[in-house]
Order: structure tokens, then C-alpha cells, then sequence
């Protein structure tokens, strides 16, 4: 029969396994502190000390097979090791496969790019770095899926792997089909990566995908795409895809031509400073903006306040796209208020490319209720795109006062 220790012999006891278990713990720390300086010494020599010191760690065999030349054995055996240590890292996996790659051995490749997946089937930067080995191979039907299925997990990374999978195919419908999941943001970004690229056909190709989609998507996302229209001169594109996206959100109905080409004519809704409506920027002594106080008709007008400098361009302008070799006629409603100067604000009409003027108005002048102006002017042949704008003709003198102008309306004659 064993009799039991006394409590003190217990104590002691339960002390000396702690001590050594602490003593254990300390000589652990200090031989991983002590590997990490040698291995921060960014020296082959120094991370050899390392792996010496703790042989069990897989963090310094993976950093010496990475400091070794892809020719040399060494960088294949300590990869290896690595990922024995600890197979249920990613990174390690790809980095061997990367070796194997260098080396040629496409069978050990595709080995451990499998592992790479298997050990972290939930990470989109291995899944899109997995998919790169094997696009890079020419095996396209192993690589879309996973580029896809990292743009559904992160698609922060869009733009990153939309460009990888662009540069490789150049082929937008296939990418459509296989990588970009059915995301307006997502078809909406391969959209920009395409116009930052200056590829039109494919552009027009991501466009009709997604207006085919039917997704609703919010209207301002997609401006840069008619930004992007406008400087290749494609008038006609630019002209048919904004009646397309108001078929796609009901708001955008409101910024639609009609009879009169001149979009939000009255200044009833927010201005998009995009597409069709109206556009503006800050001009030199000229404060603009619209005044929900003072109007012709409805309840808004835009209204123009100049602090007594010379000014020119007051910032607003539409572009309105147009039939060559036709008439029009235009009309507008101009209020003033001690409009001091020799040559008031006047609305003019211009080429928006070339900046040929067809139509200059009178100038408006002192103070003056509500009146209407009119004019006519001639689209030529070669004119798609005109601008309206607020100018004045000449711009030298000195301006002060206040106009307001409303109901702008162009029309075919």
C-alpha cells in the first residue's frame, strides 16, 4: 500500500514540474528568437543556423529553399521540408511549385499547386495564384475556374485578376462566360479594366453583357464607361448605350431626349454631371449652381452670379448628340438682374470636338424679367456631338449682376 506524500513533498514536486516546464518553454523562445535573428541576417549560412536550431519549425527551410537557385537540389529538399513541417500552408505549396516550374517538372508542378488548393480551399489569393500557374501553361480549362471562383470570394482583387486573365486570352466573351460571376460590379470593373486598356470591340462586348443581364446596378458606376465613349469619338455607341441604361434603371428615364434634345432641360432633376445631362466645373469668378427659388416654369433654373472680373466659359455645358447635314431650332427663357458689362452672357452652340460655332445668341444685358431667345442653327456634315454652353463673346470686359436661365429647348426644324 502506498502511502501518500506529505503535502510539502507534493508542493515541491509540483514547483519542479513547473520550473522544468517553464525551462522547456524558455528554450524554446530563446532557440526561435535566436533563429530568427540568424535568419534575418538574409544570409544562406545565417538560415541554415536557423533551421539548426529549431529543426521543427517549417518557416526557415521554406526561407532557405527560397534563397537557393532554382538549380541548386538544396531549394527542392528544404521546399519539401517545409511543407512535411506543415502541409496546410498554401504558400509553402506554391513556392515548391514555382521551383518545379523553373525546373520544368510540369507532373511535380500540378502536384503541389493541388496540395496549394487542398490545404486552403478558401483562399482567393491561392486560388488566383494557382489559376496563374496554370494559365500561364496553356491549361485554360483548369485556370478560369479558379480565377473565378477567387474573383466570388475577394472581388477586391478584380482588377488585378481581370487584367492576368485579359492579357493571357483577349477574349472578353470567354472571360464573360468562365470568370466574371453574374455581378454587375463585377462585369462592371472587367468594363473598366477594358476602356483603361483603350479596348473599344471588347468594351462594347462587356456593355451588352451586362445590359443583357437585366441586373439593376447603380446608374453612376457605369459613367466612366460614357466618359470613356466620348474621348474615342464614338458618338454613336455613346448615344445608344444611355438610352440602354435608362432601360435598365427607371431613373434614369428622366434624363432621356425627346422631342427637345436637351436633357433636364428645366433643371428639375439632380444634375449627373455625366452621359447626356448637363456638365459642370468651377469657373473664375463666376459662381454657379441651380436656385430652387427662382424659375420660368417648375421650380428650379440655373443661375449664374459673376463678381465683377472678366470671365469667359461660366463651366456648364450638354453635349447633345445630333444628325448632320439638319436644322434646329432653339429657344430659351433668361432673366437678369444688374448684369453690368458690355458684353453679357450669351448661350452658344458648338462642335463638341472640333469646337466650330454654329449658333451664338445675343447677349443679355441690365435687368430684365423673363424673355425668351431664340435662334436656328445648321449641323454639318461632318458634326455628330454639339455642346451647349454659358460663354461670353467678347470676354475682356469687366461683368457683375446675376442671370438665371430656364426651359432651354432644341428641336428639328
Amino acid at each position: 500500500m502506498r502511502l501518500p506524500l506529505p503535502p510539502l513533498v507534493r508542493n515541491v514536486l509540483l514547483v519542479l514540474m513547473c520550473l522544468g516546464t517553464i525551462s522547456i518553454y524558455l528554450d524554446r523562445v530563446v532557440r526561435v528568437y535566436l533563429a530568427r535573428r540568424s535568419a534575418d541576417s538574409s544570409h544562406v549560412e545565417g538560415v541554415a543556423r536557423a533551421i539548426r536550431l529549431v529543426p521543427d519549425n517549417a518557416e526557415f527551410p521554406h526561407l532557405l529553399g527560397l534563397h537557393l537557385s532554382a538549380s541548386d537540389d538544396g531549394a527542392i529538399a528544404n521546399l519539401r521540408k517545409a511543407v512535411t513541417l506543415n502541409p496546410n500552408s498554401g504558400r509553402y505549396w506554391l513556392d515548391l511549385a514555382s521551383i518545379y516550374q523553373v525546373t520544368g517538372n510540369v507532373e511535380k508542378q500540378n502536384e503541389a499547386l493541388q496540395s496549394a488548393l487542398n490545404a486552403e480551399p478558401g483562399s482567393p489569393e491561392v486560388a488566383a495564384e494557382a489559376a496563374q500557374f496554370f494559365l500561364v501553361a496553356g491549361d485554360i480549362d483548369r485556370a478560369l475556374p479558379l480565377f473565378r471562383q477567387a474573383l466570388v470570394q475577394n472581388p477586391q482583387a478584380a482588377k488585378a485578376v481581370l487584367l492576368v486573365c485579359w492579357r493571357e486570352t483577349r477574349d472578353a466573351n470567354l472571360l464573360l462566360a468562365k470568370v466574371i460571376p453574374g455581378s454587375p460590379e463585377l462585369q462592371l470593373a472587367f468594363l473598366r479594366m477594358l476602356t483603361e486598356q483603350k479596348e473599344t470591340a471588347a468594351a462594347n462586348q462587356a456593355w451588352q453583357q451586362l445590359v443583357a443581364s437585366h441586373r439593376p446596378f447603380q446608374p453612376q458606376l457605369s459613367f466612366f464607361y460614357f466618359d470613356y465613349l466620348l474621348k474615342e469619338h464614338a458618338v454613336a455607341s455613346f448615344d445608344r448605350s444611355w438610352h440602354e441604361l435608362a432601360a435598365l434603371s427607371p431613373n434614369m428615364k428622366a434624363y432621356m431626349p425627346n422631342d427637345n434634345l436637351i436633357v433636364n432641360s428645366s433643371f428639375e432633376q439632380p444634375v449627373l454631371n455625366s452621359g447626356l445631362d448637363w456638365r459642370h466645373e468651377p469657373a473664375d469668378h463666376i459662381a454657379a449652381g441651380i436656385d430652387d427659388h427662382v424659375a420660368h416654369a417648375g421650380t428650379h433654373s440655373l443661375c449664374l452670379s459673376y463678381d465683377g472680373n472678366p470671365s469667359y466659359d461660366a463651366g456648364w455645358k450638354q453635349l447633345v448628340p445630333v444628325q448632320s447635314n439638319t436644322d434646329y431650332e432653339f429657344s430659351a427663357w433668361i432673366k437678369s438682374e444688374n448684369v453690368t458689362t458690355s458684353s453679357g452672357p450669351r448661350i452658344a452652340f458648338v462642335d463638341a470636338y472640333s469646337g466650330a460655332s454654329l449658333l451664338l445668341t445675343g447677349d443679355v444685358l441690365d435687368t430684365h424679367p423673363w424673355q425668351e431667345i431664340k435662334g436656328t442653327l445648321h449641323v454639318p456634315a461632318e458634326t455628330e456631338l454639339i455642346a451647349v454652353k454659358i460663354v461670353r463673346a467678347p470676354a475682356n470686359p469687366r461683368i457683375r449682376g446675376r442671370v438665371w436661365i430656364d426651359d432651354l429647348r432644341l428641336v428639328k426644324r
